[in-house]
């Protein structure tokens, strides 16, 4: 069965409802919204498409048009410096003649000339007997103010005099020199206005041939193009291309960017629920171990206690049958308190930890005699549970600077878990060596050993690991924790090496000089 210590809550756990409403609240219909946005980012990609090539041929058309009033400009100038009389008046010679003098090359035009409007004349009366109808008169009457057309290709403006009275219409045609040539030049080099060089345009004659293009094009790949209709410039085509970038590549960096931030979106939704379901696992794992917690220290005071108490009892009332077996008692009674001491000190010093206040009391230890004096203190106990104790210490260990009470408590808890996670091997060795600058305490058993997997939780507060001797084992999950803090707090370290079946090897590395003694480690 898994372990449900690594499952988060069910949804009858308030935290599970928690979750489960981030979920159905939140996270489903973001995605579903994600979904429907991916499958509308293509659609909006088109659409911008059609805008991006609307945008130009708007572009094309403003140029045809503002080319179309630049010429009708340049002829009403040419005009009303000639004067209306010689318009009206003048022959072609003449007309050329009159633009010679006033500094107009007679290349310029190929034709101009005024065409005056029709006089306005009385509506003709209908004949007493009726036989003609008002509808009739009237056609008659508009036919006498229709326009004579003029030639093909020729350009028509309406031209007045200075105090605005309309004189008529003024037909011109440029040369075809002059206006693929200076009108087109002039305008693109001092009208044209195209902001960051966006666009470049070309301008081309019906053959294919280039008249002007503001940028090279090598590839002659262009998005659009427009026919010009304006007489002067009938037939010439007109092109545009975006300067950096197509259409085409515009699109599709505008579908890269929104399917990215859809993206992330998405991943910052995920990335919220993992952030979730982590604290909330985190904090359910961290509930249940503290409710273990609880119960396995009511165990362990309530065993030594009952025991306590029996044995007190027995004595006090005098039913013990010889003095050996009352020192029997004794022995039992002085063991149980030693346990309780010790499940007391080690509750007070994690609380003390968690709390910040713990400290340390650091002078020159000899870790020899350290070592001694806990297992003097500890050896009957250990050997009247059947276990043999070996105990090695090296040569010449040097003295260092640390807490002699928080070092006895670490090999205490060392000792303890050796005996307690031992069920046939009931062997316990200890040895003490200097190993360049450090100084080693090893406790080694030949019990359950510890998982690779586990080698780091052990050391985490409440944390027991998966083993049906550890469960039928009671304890407090705290030792490990304590011995790894005091260690921290020596400026040392506490290793393991260990494999399922094959024991265990905790060792103590103190330095013998450390960099800052005595700090309190953060936590």
């Amino acid at each position: 069965m898994a372990d449900p210590l690594r499952k988060l809550a069910v949804p009858s756990d308030p935290k599970g409802r928690m979750v489960s409403i981030f979920v159905g609240a939140v996270l489903v219909p973001s995605i579903a919204l994600s979904v429907f946005s991916f499958d509308a980012v293509p659609k909006h990609a088109e659409n911008f498409k059609i805008v991006l090539r609307k945008r130009a041929e708007n572009v094309l058309f403003y140029i045809d048009k503002d080319l179309e009033m630049m010429a009708r400009t340049r002829a009403l100038t040419a005009a009303r410096s000639v004067g209306p009389e010689k318009l009206l008046e003048g022959h072609g010679a003449a007309i050329r003649h009159a633009l010679l003098e006033k500094g107009i090359d007679e290349g310029v035009f190929e034709t101009i000339r005024l065409e005056a409007s029709s006089p306005v004349m009385p509506l003709p009366r209908a004949p007493p007997d009726g036989s003609v109808t008002d509808m009739r008169i009237l056609k008659e009457a508009l036919r006498s103010f229709e326009p004579v057309p003029g030639p093909d290709r020729e350009d028509a403006v309406p031209f007045s005099t200075e105090d605005g009275s309309p004189l008529g219409l003024l037909r011109f045609r440029f040369s075809c020199s002059y206006a693929h040539g200076t009108l087109l030049r002039d305008y693109f080099e001092t009208e044209f206005t195209n902001p960051s060089q966006a666009f470049v345009i070309r301008v081309t004659e019906p053959d294919g041939s280039v008249l002007y293009e503001t940028a090279p094009t090598p590839d002659d790949k262009f998005e659009v193009k427009r026919v010009m209709a304006s007489p002067s410039f009938a037939g010439l085509r007109l092109y545009l291309r975006p300067r950096d970038r197509s259409f085409e590549r515009e699109v599709r960096r505008l579908a890269i960017g929104k399917a990215a931030l859809i993206g992330l979106v998405d991943m910052l939704l995920l990335g919220g629920l993992y952030l979730v379901y982590t604290n909330v696992r985190r904090e359910v794992r961290l509930a249940r171990l503290k409710s273990d917690f609880v119960a396995n220290v009511s165990h362990e005071l309530k065993t030594p206690l009952a025991l306590i108490r029996l044995f007190a009892e027995t004595l006090e009332l005098g039913r013990v049958p010889s003095a050996e077996r009352a020192r029997e008692y004794y022995r039992v009674i002085n063991k149980e308190s030693h346990r309780l001491t010790q499940l007391i000190n080690n509750i007070l010093d994690f609380s003390r930890i968690e709390a910040g206040r713990k400290q340390y009391r650091f002078t020159s230890v000899d870790v020899c005699r350290v070592v001694d004096e806990v297992l003097e203190a500890y050896r009957f106990q250990i050997e009247q549970q059947g276990f043999t104790l070996e105990v090695t210490f090296g040569e010449d260990v040097p003295e260092i600077q640390g807490d002699s009470e928080a070092l006895s408590q670490a090999l205490l808890n060392l000792l303890n878990n050796a005996i307690k996670y031992s069920k046939d091997g009931k062997h316990v060795k200890v040895e003490v060596s200097q190993k360049n600058d450090h100084v080693l305490v090893a406790v080694t058993d030949r019990g359950i050993g510890v998982a690779k997997a586990d080698h780091k939780r052990i050391f985490e507060k409440f944390f027991r690991a998966e083993d049906s001797l550890v469960h039928e084992t009671k304890g407090s999950g705290l030792g490990l924790a304590l011995v790894s803090h005091i260690m921290e707090a020596h400026g040392g370290s506490v290793e393991l090496q260990s494999a399922p079946g094959q024991g265990s090897t905790f060792t103590l590395v103190l330095p013998v000089k450390p960099e800052k003694p005595g700090p309190e480690p953060k936590r």
